[in-house]
């Protein structure tokens, strides 16, 4: 068979070989197709607003149900989790997973058995190359680190000490590569680098874990990471480094439904896909989420509901298996007009990245708590 995509398929992301993944392209996918999700439950939610919005305009919803994995960072769980999905005789497409490294774990599971993967905020370099049933809503690390570089050189005067904290993953390792490339560090000397992983800078051990970094003595930290363990160490650096600015990678967006509500994050700067406050169609996507699940959502949820979206418009084409959902996707602004949804115009580059432009935001101190 031809792919139309021109890149290196089923590059070998983890180890092991997953035997019942590789038969599943061999099972039957009858009757209406099921839509996956390995996501979590904020873009769950999403995803069940994308079906009960289809379903309202065109009177039913094409897609039987939804497979609620739950999402894990560890190569081995997402295999798992993905090996179950693609076992399912009728699921077309998974929306997932969660970030880089579970994506790309669970990458080559999906590609073996002509499932597709929709993975809504997964930037990792590496993902383009996993095969051509691997497609994101976002564009890859390999914009986002020039775009944190252009930051620096935008926003700060040359001689600007610069650290980077990044977390020991594919996502963290291959963003850091791609900043390192695109910063010019005779302008802006990079004085640390310090390696994390998540979840265990706790307790004690926090000023031990970023005493390399406040002493170094820079003016700028790049945080390559989860928002999580930022809430961690953040304390501590601010301690030692009261000036600081902290400029935050994509990651940081899963943030905003958590809330800032103790108002350690505030003035973090961070890399995001979206303003929600840019256009009508997003205000009233938040509007209307906000009020359907009881908090607000962020660029992810956005993301999540317009891949459900793109997955059951092709299904109303006629698109009933896996391969032709690739093809489908793969010729939107070519053989097909784009579809436009929420967050914008949708199509894909021939990597299955979804071209966008990266917003920087900051996040504000917490809402003061009205007089009782």
């Amino acid at each position: 068979m031809t792919l139309f995509r021109h890149r290196a398929p089923h590059i070998a992301v983890t180890l092991t070989l997953v035997a019942s993944a590789l038969m599943a392209c061999d099972a039957p996918r009858v009757g209406r197709p099921v839509l996956g999700t390995v996501v979590g439950y904020t873009l769950n939610d999403a995803v069940r607003l994308a079906m009960a919005d289809d379903s309202a305009q065109y009177g039913n919803t094409v897609a039987d149900t939804l497979l609620n994995g739950v999402p894990d960072f560890s190569a081995q769980s997402s295999i798992a989790v993905a090996t179950s999905m693609v076992r399912q005789p009728r699921v077309l497409a998974v929306i997932g997973h969660m970030n880089s490294s579970s994506s790309l774990a669970a990458a080559q599971t999906y590609n073996d058995a002509q499932v597709v993967q929709m993975a809504p905020t997964s930037t990792a370099e590496l993902y383009g190359q996993a095969g051509p049933f691997s497609f994101r809503m976002v564009p890859s690390d390999a914009e986002q680190g020039p775009a944190l570089a252009r930051a620096i050189a935008r926003d700060f005067a040359r001689g600007t000490r610069v650290a980077v904290l990044y977390v020991n993953d594919d996502y963290g390792r291959g963003l850091r590569s791609s900043f390192r490339r695109a910063l010019d560090t005779e302008a802006y000397p990079l004085v640390a680098e310090l390696p994390h992983l998540d979840g265990q800078s706790r307790g004690t051990s926090v000023k031990a874990d970023v005493a390399p970094v406040v002493a170094a003595h820079p003016d700028v930290i790049v945080w390559i990471g989860r928002p999580t363990t930022l809430h961690s160490v953040l304390p501590a650096i601010r301690a030692g480094l009261p000036a600081v600015t902290v400029l935050g990678s994509d990651a940081t967006t899963a943030w905003t439904v958590r809330g800032n509500t103790d108002g350690v994050l505030t003035g973090v700067r961070y890399v995001d896909y979206l303003d929600l406050d840019a256009t009508p169609e997003l205000r009233e996507f938040a509007d209307r989420f906000t009020q359907r699940f009881g908090y607000p959502p962020g660029a992810a949820e956005v993301l999540a509901y317009d891949a459900a979206r793109l997955v059951l418009r092709a299904v109303r084409d006629g698109v009933q298996s896996g391969d032709a959902l690739r093809l489908w996707l793969d010729g939107l602004g070519r053989e097909r007009a784009a579809v436009t949804g929420v967050s914008g115009v949708l199509s894909f580059t021939t990597d299955g990245d979804m071209q966008r432009p990266l917003v920087l935001r900051s996040i504000p101190a917490p809402a003061p708590h009205p007089e009782p």
